[in-house]
């Protein structure tokens, strides 16, 4: 991705831990933290969730920022006394096998729209909380990525390219906010609240669309004419399907707000 793509990219994922640290904050009723340690799955070298809580939560006994990869957590330049580095993934139950039954909050922010396999994820959640502990899950469940993935890859000299595309297999027909507060419940959350957002950004031109198709990791194997050829159609299709606002394109997409309770009794 190109550096300001990237950079404004960073920006709106700030600002999102911002934002839904603070709905955690009113939903669960946070006081202080102070005696909290809270573990932030899928932390990123920028750990915008770790700063949010930071900033809102000074008091906050300790951090556990969690990553699955290394080269992420050595790439970060945000030091604080109260963060811990820990290299896991919360698909696999071994990786975070030692913190099990002794977090107070997990939190996680833009990462569970990565994971397919997400009730073994949700359940891996649950072990790692205390009785009574709080989960916050803040992911995207729709996009215009898929469904324009999904218009892409209808048209025949494509079909094949684009089938095992990573991004088509994301986001599941009607998993909304129903599906996973169904799904927390069912596998013992309590006090359950699912709500989404739609988020609109604008593209800083036509010019950064090359970036979004080059986030998409689409591998067509063209040649430079070729890959020229696709750019121009790609756009021309996203353009037909979803339209310009005050001349730009955009990029829209769901965000799905999920937070559970861990019952005293389990």
């Amino acid at each position: 991705m190109a550096e300001s793509s990237h950079s404004s990219q960073t920006s709106v994922q700030y600002d999102d831990s911002i934002k839904f640290i603070k709905s955690c904050a009113d939903e669960f009723q946070w006081k202080d933290l102070s005696e909290d340690v809270v573990m932030d799955i899928g932390c990123g070298h920028e750990l915008n969730c770790c700063k949010a809580k930071l900033m809102q939560f000074p008091e906050v006994t300790a951090l556990i920022a969690v990553d699955n990869n290394r080269t992420v957590l050595k790439k970060t330049h945000f030091r604080d006394r109260r963060i811990q580095f820990c290299f896991g993934d919360i698909r696999s139950r071994d990786s975070l096998k030692s913190y099990e039954g002794k977090m107070d909050k997990v939190i996680s922010t833009n990462t569970f729209h990565q994971i397919l396999d997400k009730e073994k994820a949700f359940r891996n959640v649950y072990r790692l909380l205390k009785p009574g502990g709080e989960a916050g899950f803040f992911f995207c469940v729709n996009s215009c990525a898929h469904n324009f993935l999904t218009i892409l890859s209808e048209i025949p000299k494509y079909e094949a390219i684009l089938k095992d595309t990573f991004a088509l297999k994301l986001h599941a027909p009607k998993h909304g906010e129903k599906y996973y507060k169904e799904l927390l419940e069912k596998i013992g959350f309590k006090h359950v609240r699912a709500f989404e957002e739609e988020m609109k950004l604008p593209f800083s031109s036509d010019s950064s669309f090359k970036d979004f198709l080059e986030d998409l990791d689409i591998n067509l194997k063209l040649s430079p004419e070729g890959a020229e050829t696709f750019e121009a159609e790609a756009l021309q299709l996203y353009e037909k399907k979803f339209g310009r606002h005050e001349g730009k394109l955009r990029y829209v997409y769901v965000q799905l707000n999920l937070l559970g309770v861990k019952p005293i009794q389990s």
